[in-house]
């Protein structure tokens, strides 16, 4: 078996470990699921969000396992995909101590979160599924992952949620997978991957976050100012997109993500 050894490549910089980890991912899921709950003034328990977490660091990890299993690594041109290539055989075994893990915990789900959860789980394992075996020719992957992602923030919510959150919610996270998918146009055509950022007009993006930003502005409160600060960081960056190398493009989408459900969280938010 392989060792990791993060150390391995003085390239990578310290900050972009969580990146290419997927650590950041499973981190943000996790923040914007505790801002929804301070904002409906409710509870959830630790194991949910522990579920959550190691859930979409789970179905990212095996997927870009899947992506690299059939390639061999000079066709592989970002830092996570040689990573998962150069190191497969331990991220298997992490992967499947996580997944232990993760079932254990899922005991401490109420029943009705382990019904949604197992729910979640069956559209995680299609998606994954039908991404490996369509992508070479078409798979809307974004669209999937932004459903996806904005469902598992919300599946274990015990008290009615508005559903122009869970709205807002997927467009930001669609934005982000656009935008990272635009800026990766080139390696996706070196892997042979065709999605929906192939389609979409670059140009379009910067005004779908700036209108989406309007719309959370408009119902006010500390947990849409979140997303309106995510949004707003995103049409930024997306901008800047040329003057920004594509690993740390990918960085800052994530963390402008982060941003966001920060901001909500340091207040005691609400939904308005």
């Amino acid at each position: 078996m392989h060792t990791v050894n993060f150390k391995m490549d003085p390239s990578i910089r310290l900050w972009q470990w969580p990146n290419i980890l997927a650590i950041d991912t499973a981190l943000v899921s996790i923040l914007w699921q505790l801002g929804l709950v301070r904002a409906l003034n409710t509870e959830i328990g630790w194991a949910a969000s522990a579920v959550l977490g190691l859930s979409v660091w789970l179905t990212y990890v095996a997927d870009r396992l899947f992506d690299v299993k059939s390639r061999e690594k000079v066709a592989l041109f970002s830092l996570r995909h040689q990573f998962a290539k150069r190191y497969h055989q331990a991220l298997w075994y992490v992967w499947f101590v996580m997944l232990a893990i993760n079932l254990l915990l899922a005991k401490q789900l109420t029943a009705m979160q382990l019904k949604k959860g197992c729910l979640l789980l069956i559209f995680c394992l299609l998606y994954t599924t039908l991404n490996q075996k369509l992508s070479r020719h078409f798979f809307p992957k974004e669209i999937c992952v932004a459903l996806i992602y904005a469902s598992g923030v919300i599946i274990f919510m015990p008290v009615a949620y508005p559903l122009g959150f869970f709205g807002v919610f997927a467009l930001l996270c669609l934005l982000n997978c656009l935008m990272i998918g635009a800026r990766e146009k080139v390696i996706d055509a070196k892997m042979h991957v065709r999605s929906i950022a192939t389609l979409v007009a670059e140009r379009w993006l910067t005004l779908l976050a700036l209108f989406g930003a309007g719309l959370a502005i408009w119902r006010g409160g500390e947990l849409w100012l979140g997303l309106t600060l995510s949004l707003g960081l995103l049409g930024l960056l997306h901008g800047l997109r040329r003057r920004i190398s594509m690993e740390t493009f990918r960085v800052l989408a994530d963390a402008s993500l982060a941003m966001g459900a920060l901001y909500a969280l340091g207040f005691n938010g609400s939904l308005g």
